[in-house]
């Protein structure tokens, strides 16, 4: 696999100390600050919680004259940079997406989904930048994809990615380290938690109910008829159940014991997102919950406008929703600091998502310095306890079991 490092030939000193009006940098963050501005490019890993976004505006006070652009890869996230970013006093801001009209760079700071500046002309940003920031920078994983086309075509000499996602796989470990550089600060999760940057964790494993017939079922995924539409193979009619659909989906033991687990966290007064990873498992929890609790719960999916997202965060930070089923599409980017649980419902076997779901809950405050994570230990098909055991693989990494 070949690979080539792109903008290392120039070093750009910081023109200033960094300065966030308000803010009084941990020992850890003016570290990580320090060593950006020092080495101009690379990679930071810092677990969700932890001040990623202090660390990336930090390092942006350092730069008053420099034109930064900063890449994100959800509007949910855009939005949340902006609200920070005038926060602490930036200014001269422009933004590309969510709604945004997408034209060339003119402003000196430039926020902007992939989707949308991939799609500007390469000769309006070539040369304007002095410097990219990537957020969620795992999102950088592949050679042919939006964010090595335009990071490739810039000729920033400063580029820094943000990951709360360490990146294994060998394919992203070379993209990265190609296009932003290699890992050049981090802070684990451990680390965090004995520094009381982020709540203890509180993990619950719950033993799943299941049906008699799914120790039966062999094949994962589903089995479709195919019919022709319009010249196109699509799914027809189901002709046989998979292990998630009955196992996890539609098993309605298990879903009326996640319905119970919420409706405790309701009764304490205390907020829970439950994660799901089909959008049909977040309808049927949705009604199970309306049939059993007697209430109707936001279900956040990627549909979702962003508008109604960020009702309905302010809603749950109020405390005026007490559960919330949300898919994959809010793992990132969603900034709850006195969220009290999740539930992951979806099962699944990736670290990446899991550690992204496990971050929305870590976050400490004054009166939060525990958080608590319920997941479901699915114990009836061999796929399923398969993925469980890659959960369980995880957590003990981590040190929680």
């Amino acid at each position: 696999m070949e690979t080539s490092v792109v903008g290392e030939e120039i070093k750009i000193p910081r023109q200033t100390k960094p300065f966030l009006k308000g803010i009084t940098f941990r020992d850890y963050q003016v570290e990580l600050i320090n060593i950006a501005c020092s080495k101009n490019r690379g990679l930071i890993e810092s677990p969700t919680g932890s001040g990623k976004t202090v660390i990336f505006l930090g390092i942006m006070s350092c730069y008053p004259k420099l034109n930064i652009l900063v890449l994100c890869h959800t509007v949910t996230i855009i939005s949340q940079t902006i609200e920070e970013l005038k926060k602490f006093g930036f200014k001269d801001i422009q933004q590309f997406g969510g709604g945004a009209k997408i034209q060339k760079p003119s402003k000196r700071i430039v926020i902007s989904t992939i989707q949308s500046f991939v799609k500007l002309n390469q000769k309006d940003y070539i040369d304007y930048f002095d410097c990219v920031i990537v957020d969620e920078a795992h999102a950088v994983a592949k050679q042919k994809s939006n964010y090595s086309k335009v990071l490739g075509n810039l000729l920033a000499p400063i580029r820094l990615g943000f990951s709360a996602t360490p990146l294994k796989d060998p394919e992203a470990k070379f993209t990265y380290e190609g296009l932003l550089g290699k890992v050049i600060g981090k802070l684990t999760m451990k680390e965090a938690e004995k520094l009381e940057i982020l709540a203890k964790p509180k993990l619950k494993l719950i033993k799943a109910d299941y049906p008699d017939n799914l120790t039966s079922i062999w094949n994962y995924q589903d089995t479709y008829e195919k019919i022709r539409e319009n010249g196109k193979l699509v799914n027809g009619e189901r002709l046989k159940v998979g292990a998630y659909t009955a196992g996890i989906t539609e098993n309605n033991p298990r879903n009326q014991q996640i319905v119970g687990l919420a409706q405790e966290f309701s009764s304490k007064k205390q907020t829970v997102l439950i994660f799901v990873t089909h959008i049909e498992h977040g309808i049927l929890l949705q009604d199970e919950i309306k049939n059993l609790v007697g209430c109707t719960v936001p279900f956040v999916q990627g549909s979702t406008p962003q508008e109604e997202r960020d009702i309905i965060k302010k809603e749950l930070l109020l405390k005026k929703i007490k559960i919330c089923i949300a898919t994959v599409s809010w793992m990132e980017g969603l900034n709850i600091p006195n969220l009290c649980g999740i539930l992951l419902a979806g099962g699944g076997r990736s670290e990446k998502q899991l550690l992204q779901k496990i971050g929305r809950v870590l976050r400490r405050t004054k009166n939060k310095e525990q958080a608590i994570i319920i997941d479901m230990l699915d114990l009836g098909n061999r796929h399923l306890i398969t993925h469980t055991g890659d959960r369980l693989a995880i957590y003990s990494d981590l040190g929680w079991i």
